[in-house]
């Protein structure tokens, strides 16, 4: 006997769903993105930064002490920005201003050498050299090592030792030598290899007190910046921000995605900026409080300021608050994870898309079956992709070379099998 045969095809059920979409982290129900060159605002996911040239590369170095200045490195002197010229032929590992107490600013070139005070006649040796260099109150400090050295008050020129003039000190520690030193809320910090010490300066003979605060280990040389009233540092498992008391670490989204290896970091105002790898290509971290994202910059070196100056394939740049990529490669890409969408595990196909927000894209989606299938259109309209993409779950990947591109959902047209118990 022979039976009729019969095929039915699974039921499936058309879903229309909608999902924010959230940078480098899942928040209330949305889907995680990793963005390059795209930034979390209050109207959603936006374009991030953008750079104008400045003209050919220049060496910058920004002063720290009394005063923030971006001085020019050109033909073995310094240069202010006011046009004054100060002959160095070593290049500086730190510059550092100090209000003269007749009036004017007095600049003091700190090398491993030497320390220098400059003049447009050349540079007078004004004591030892060290790493690092601060000042704080009427002296100026300096470290080598772990032995600190101090100017006499209100003459930091002055090297000849004293209990009223210059002097030094040895702080041994398990710590680690003496990375960086800033004069912080009326105290002067000492950032070493693997902790933070509060130095307390009480009467005019410099008796010292010196208290231990917990700090996080392999804090990275060169990456401490006063930023929105803060000291920020990056130390091996991530960016902290020290208030005076305590480390807390930052949950700046895309830090565990960045190669740093060699980083150059600066700040401005309340932004945190870290020259990075991501995916193999050379961008900018950004960070501000606790939300970080990537500027699609190929950057070499950072100085901060008045506003981020940057030096990439030749040119100086300087950021500017949004554009597009400055380097060859202009687009704009945020990529999702792959999401179930709220859904079952079940097998499903995504038919189109419908991006909330602003901008022309490309968008291309991917499931676990099947060829990845990509459409062109405009935010606001109905994406349907030329077939339908399989899988249970789904990634979106969305490129847009409009500078004004904004998403703030994404509206996915799935059909999902049925149950069949």
């Amino acid at each position: 006997m022979i039976y009729e045969k019969s095929l039915s095809s699974p039921a499936y059920r058309r879903r229309s769903l909608r999902r924010g979409i959230s940078l480098f982290g899942e928040k209330n129900g949305t889907i995680s993105a990793y963005g390059l060159h795209f930034r979390q605002s209050d109207r959603g996911i936006v374009c991030a930064e953008g750079a104008t040239s400045l003209g050919a590369e220049k060496e910058l170095i920004l002063t720290s002490g009394h005063a923030e200045e971006v001085f020019e490195r050109t033909d073995g002197a310094l240069l202010s920005p006011q046009g004054t010229r100060y002959p160095l032929p070593q290049a500086p590992d730190s510059l550092l201003s100090f209000a003269a107490k007749e009036g004017g600013k007095e600049y003091f070139a700190l090398t491993e050498g030497g320390c220098y005070k400059l003049s447009e006649e050349g540079a007078e040796e004004a004591g030892s050299g060290g790493s690092c260099g601060a000042v704080h109150g009427e002296r100026l400090f300096v470290a080598d090592g772990s032995r600190l050295r101090w100017s006499a008050p209100l003459e930091p020129a002055a090297t000849e030792e004293g209990t009223q003039a210059a002097g030094y000190a040895d702080l041994p520690s398990a710590d680690g030598d003496i990375l960086g030193m800033f004069s912080y809320k009326d105290e002067l910090f000492l950032f070493r290899e693997r902790g933070i010490a509060v130095l307390g300066v009480r009467g005019d003979a410099l008796s010292f007190t010196v208290m231990h605060i917990p700090a996080p280990r392999g804090i990275v040389k060169g990456s401490i910046h006063k930023c929105g009233g803060k000291l920020l540092f990056l130390a091996e498992n991530g960016l902290y921000a020290f208030d005076g008391n305590t480390c807390k670490r930052l949950n700046a989204g895309g830090f565990q995605e960045l190669d740093l290896s060699g980083t150059s970091t600066a700040a401005c105002g309340n932004h945190y900026y870290a020259t990075a790898s991501f995916g193999g290509e050379k961008c900018i971290w950004c960070v501000s409080g606790e939300e970080g994202h990537l500027i699609r910059a190929r950057a070499e070196k950072l100085c901060g300021g008045e506003n981020l100056l940057f030096t990439a394939e030749g040119e100086l740049f300087v950021l500017t608050e949004r554009g597009l990529p400055p380097m060859r490669r202009k687009e704009c890409v945020l990529r999702t994870e792959k999401s179930l969408l709220g859904l079952s595990s079940r097998q499903k196909y995504l038919d189109a898309i419908l991006i909330e927000g602003k901008g022309h894209f490309r968008a291309e989606a991917r499931g676990e079956r099947g060829l990845p299938r990509a459409v062109f259109g405009r935010a606001g309209e109905k994406l349907r992709f030329p077939l339908p993409v399989r899988g249970s779950a789904f990634s979106l990947e969305l490129k847009t070379l409009d500078e004004d591109a904004c998403v703030k959902a994404v509206v996915f047209d799935v059909r999902e099998e049925a149950a069949t118990w």
